[in-house]
């Protein structure tokens, strides 16, 4: 297989392109203009006196003066591609650190399906930090064309969006998600919201992601022998964007980080058809979560460039359905358990007791 290299950190080009942002454009012009012409000024000297001494001829004057103005703005080319190749450069110089190579095709299955996700913000997808970070050994002082993220910018992010800072809270928030974090109070919403209020909620998740309102209702609905997919995709996405983060914070190991977003992987690879199915179920639970416009018009956004716009390596994987006997019970049976509990919550049953002349034989309680 061919070598790791990636996209440059925020673009969305499949392999890094020279950028005279990165301040190296004065370099690269001195360095090709000195190269170029340091051949032809010594050539220009040695030809010059051989023919002062008639020891040449004037049109091999003239063809060696070019041949070195050629063998010079070769030679500047050279150095000048090194130069601003560096961005190549120090991604291999990053790689090395811990010495990456492509993930198996399980792992990157896995990564794909934050993928619409990560083309939009030029992220990573090919290694399980979405962002160059400190956590894997590295300096970021040593890079230059690139930030590498240290943790304790990466833990200010967890916190904002997720309000994890520790092992502990991480945990806790994984196994909310695993049970149906959004997707449990939607299962509640078919059997407790009223018809006119359910059918409100319905039509704006729909409009807010511009999807059928058939296709919403759908997620309630079981299909070829397939439990109901509430918002699974939605649920299970978080978990691989959180462990992702996590790992980047150093909070959790690697190994608990891939552990947990290859079961998610397997749960979602069971549950849809295809990625385009997948993420619509994704957008939708982000709409029913955000009820916000702006934000789920960016969703939709970035999901039509990865769809039209992407050539990245990621796309290219084949989706394969697992099983639906892989999953487990609280997605199998629609979150039932907790949809009976919040009906027993909310059923209005008043205890009457025994009152006076519930008995047919007396008018008094003695």
């Amino acid at each position: 297989m061919k070598e790791l290299i990636q996209n440059h950190p925020g673009e969305k080009d499949v392999q890094p392109r020279y950028n005279p942002n990165d301040g190296n454009a004065a370099a690269s012009g001195w360095a090709f203009f000195v190269l170029a012409c340091i051949p032809a000024i010594i050539t220009y000297a040695v030809l010059n006196r051989l023919k002062e001494i008639d020891k040449i001829e004037t049109w091999m004057y003239y063809v060696g003066l070019l041949l070195a103005l050629a063998f010079g703005a070769l030679l500047g080319r050279f150095f000048v591609q090194k130069i601003t190749r560096r961005r190549i450069t120090e991604q291999r110089k990053y790689y090395k650190c811990y010495e990456a190579q492509w993930l198996s095709e399980e792992k990157r299955e896995a990564l794909q399906l934050d993928a619409p996700d990560g083309y939009q913000y030029g992220e990573w997808m090919e290694t399980l930090e979405y962002w160059p970070c400190e956590v894997r050994g590295v300096r970021p002082a040593d890079f230059k064309t690139f930030l590498v993220t240290t943790k304790e910018e990466r833990l200010m992010g967890n916190d904002q969006c997720w309000g994890v800072l520790s092992e502990q809270s991480y945990n806790e928030i994984i196994e909310r998600l695993f049970n149906g974090m959004h997707s449990r109070f939607f299962a509640a919403d078919k059997t407790l919201m009223e018809v006119n209020a359910r059918q409100k909620m319905i039509s704006r998740i729909a409009e807010l992601t511009q999807l059928p309102e058939d296709y919403a209702q759908a997620c309630w609905q079981q299909r070829d022998n397939r439990p109901p997919q509430l918002f699974w995709g939605f649920d299970l996405n978080r978990i691989i964007e959180l462990s992702r983060t996590s790992f980047m914070a150093g909070l959790i190991s690697e190994e608990t980080a891939w552990k947990n977003i290859l079961k998610s992987s397997a749960y979602i690879h069971a549950l849809f058809d295809d990625i385009d199915n997948y993420y619509n179920n994704f957008r939708l639970g982000h709409a029913y979560w955000s009820n916000d416009f702006k934000l789920t018009s960016e969703k939709l956004k970035g999901h039509k460039a990865y769809a039209d716009e992407c050539d990245w390596p990621i796309k290219k994987i084949s989706w394969h359905k697992n099983k639906p006997d892989i999953l487990p019970e609280v997605i199998q049976k629609g979150c039932e358990e907790f949809v009976a509990f919040e009906t027993r919550k909310n059923q209005h049953n008043t205890i009457k007791g025994f009152q006076q002349g519930s008995n047919p034989d007396s008018d008094v309680m003695v």
